[in-house]
């Protein structure tokens, strides 16, 4: 940890309600789902809804005791909370993380939040940068800066030649008129 003794976090949830009698939290969380929960091992909550890092002063920190997934969320209990009073006091708090278990391992399937600021290329002719995701329900859309403005792109594994994590490059080879279809909405 650096000298402030902060570290960077994301927000994946919120505390919805306690759950049973032992100190159970029902996370609401955001994304639908937490492929990332079988390596949570700690976590925060925090009043605050606009964190990027996080320091003691921010909230508290909890080590994960239990952890089960269901519909919308995760159901989890902490050494720290051991009965349905405590775990009512944190509700409406909102679920941090460490960044850094959102990322990749080989052979796993990518984080967006890896590719963001990647730039984009279709058949070597540049688009422009990521800078944020949006989504059709189906399939996931990169949200890319060019000169004229944004536009969004599937992010399918059909339009996908390489990703390049070394120079932060995404080559796609994308059906023609996908991009003009894209601006003139």
């Amino acid at each position: 940890m650096n000298a402030d003794q902060s570290h960077p976090v994301l927000k994946i949830g919120k505390v919805k309600e306690a759950h049973g009698l032992k100190g159970e939290l029902f996370i609401l969380v955001f994304a639908k789902e937490a492929s990332w929960a079988k390596k949570l091992k700690k976590f925060y909550l925090s009043p605050s809804q606009a964190l990027t890092r996080f320091k003691p002063s921010d909230g508290t920190a909890y080590t994960l005791a239990t952890l089960r997934s269901i519909k919308d969320g995760l159901i989890i209990g902490t050494k720290e909370l051991t009965d349905r009073n405590a775990s009512e006091a944190v509700i409406g708090l909102f679920m941090y993380i460490d960044e850094d278990l959102f990322v990749a391992q080989p052979g796993e399937r990518i984080f967006l939040r890896e590719i963001l600021g990647f730039q984009v290329f279709d058949q070597d002719k540049s688009i422009g940068a990521i800078e944020s995701f949006s989504s059709n329900g189906p399939q996931d859309l990169l949200v890319v800066r060019t000169k004229a403005g944004t536009v969004e792109i599937p992010f399918v594994e059909a339009f996908i030649e390489k990703l390049d994590y070394a120079t932060k490059k995404l080559s796609m080879n994308l059906p023609e008129g996908l991009l003009s279809l894209t601006e003139e909405e």
